[in-house]
């Protein structure tokens, strides 16, 4: 399951405000705190009792806290490879490396002695290879992403699937940064233009936003800048309860069909639907509370939701007069009982096709959204989510 997480950077915060943000953070089920080892311009011995400091609170408040270094501030605190206990003494549980040393010595870090977890660089993909093959120990390697305090700097989807696939074929997690729309947010540096890990993510809303990167299969998702609003960390909280869910099994659902349709916890991906004002109440429980939604084997013409047809092969679902003559990339339709033996299914066109008065429209996945439906792939699930 997802883990939720923001970041700290004490050096331009109060106290008081982060305990207060630690406090409403871990309200909407927040676990994880990042923060900027080398950004603190003070003596070893200020930046090791500032680090305790803010360890101790998120200890507190029941989170792990990770911590960034790169080899410049490995030699100012007086660190090495193949010792750690100056981290272990600030009270980090995780500690990232921006920039590896590419030798054995980052071996040593991995397989440390501190019982301190480790992040690599998840942009950097030959390099985590290198450590991996030297010897380092993959299961004590997370991988996390860079965040990009300057605009258009940012990375591609893509680029994030790509490595993705690397870390989960070697059974490693991924951590990405999601940022706060909040006007002056700040990271590590004088620059708030938000702080996403993903260029295109810059200015969507949050939940959103963690609906991407979801989508990309990332297991730890941040907010990169301080402070997120209340709004968004419920915002975002709100969305991981509407990917993880239950869904219930059927007594009809007979063998070879009950292997394919999604039963028990699941995850899915929501997409937001604006519907149209004369849904009947049968298809309002089919799109939002029937909750069995999988992608069927092709998408080149819709994405095809084929299980309603048997929890609603006995419940009406007559035509409803619609003026379209073609339904269009986005339009979400259901066939009704003019083709009574797909009844129930629920389709999102991707090219245009007729209105052949077999299908009822139920309303256009919402335009900021559409690009998630390039994530609905055979055997994906997903939902449906009622526009504002």
């Amino acid at each position: 399951m997802i883990k939720l997480g923001v970041s700290l950077y004490p050096e331009q915060e109060t106290a008081e405000q982060i305990e207060n943000y630690l406090r409403l953070a871990q309200n909407y089920g927040f676990t994880k705190v990042f923060t900027s080892l080398f950004s603190v311009e003070a003596s070893n011995e200020e930046i090791i009792r500032y680090f305790r400091n803010l360890c101790d609170v998120a200890h507190r408040y029941g989170m792990e806290v990770y911590g960034d270094c790169n080899a410049r501030f490995f030699m100012q605190i007086g660190a090495s490879p193949e010792d750690l206990s100056v981290f272990k003494n600030m009270g980090l549980d995780v500690l990232r490396l921006d920039l590896m040393f590419n030798d054995e010595r980052d071996v040593a870090i991995v397989n440390n002695d501190q019982g301190l977890g480790v992040q690599l660089n998840a942009s950097l993909v030959p390099a985590v290879k290198r450590i991996i093959e030297m010897g380092g120990d993959k299961s004590r390697i997370i991988g996390s992403y860079n965040f990009y305090p300057l605009r258009n700097t940012g990375a591609g989807s893509e680029d994030v699937l790509e490595a993705n696939r690397f870390f989960k074929s070697n059974g490693m997690k991924t951590q990405i940064f999601i940022s706060s729309n909040v006007k002056g947010a700040h990271g590590p540096w004088p620059v708030s233009d938000g702080l996403p890990t993903i260029e295109a993510n810059r200015d969507m809303t949050a939940d959103l936003q963690l609906r991407h990167v979801y989508a990309l299969g990332c297991d730890e998702i941040l907010f990169g800048n301080a402070f997120a609003s209340e709004e968004e960390l419920k915002a975002v909280s709100d969305t991981l309860k509407e990917i993880y869910i239950y869904a219930e099994d059927r007594p009809f659902y007979f063998p070879g069909i009950r292997d394919q349709i999604p039963i028990g916890d699941i995850e899915r991906l929501p997409i937001t639907i604006d519907t149209v004002d004369d849904l009947t109440d049968s298809e309002k429980e089919l799109l939002f509370v029937f909750n069995k939604h999988n992608v069927s084997e092709y998408t080149h013409t819709i994405i095809r939701s084929r299980w309603g047809r048997f929890d609603f092969r006995f419940t009406p679902i007559p035509p409803r007069p619609c003026l379209k003559e073609y339904f269009g990339p986005g339009d979400v339709v259901i066939l009704n009982e003019n083709i009574n033996r797909y009844k129930g299914e629920v389709h999102i066109v991707k090219t245009r096709i007729r209105n052949d008065g077999t299908l009822n429209y139920a309303g256009r996945i919402r335009e900021e959204e559409m690009f998630l439906l390039d994530y609905l792939k055979y055997g994906v699930n997903f939902g449906f989510l009622p526009g504002k």
